[in-house]
């Protein structure tokens, strides 16, 4: 078994912070903001207001509830562009 982390910088456009590989099992995956400011979790089309507003994750809070099977993925963005690193994605996979 392998443990991964990443850690990003989240613009203003949706970008890609989490793609669970094929054939991987269920798998929890845990994501920790340290920017000031919320980022918002969702899919491709996730915004930071309206209809397609995201997840928001506030500073120093940490999403582990996520279970994504293979496949799937996860985008953040912000209103304003985060710290660079700001945004670290944990999860693990048996490959």
């Amino acid at each position: 078994m392998a443990v991964y982390h990443q850690s990003y910088t989240v613009g203003t456009t949706p970008t890609l912070i989490v793609e669970i590989p094929a054939k991987n099992p269920l798998t929890q995956v845990t994501i920790f903001n340290d920017d000031n400011n919320p980022i918002f979790l969702g899919d491709i089309t996730v915004s930071t207001t309206g209809a397609d507003k995201g997840i928001p994750l506030a500073k120093s809070t940490v999403a582990s509830n996520a279970w994504l099977n293979a496949g799937d993925k996860i985008y953040a963005i912000a209103a304003s562009t985060t710290a660079a690193h700001a945004v670290t994605v944990f999860w693990s996979s048996p490959f």
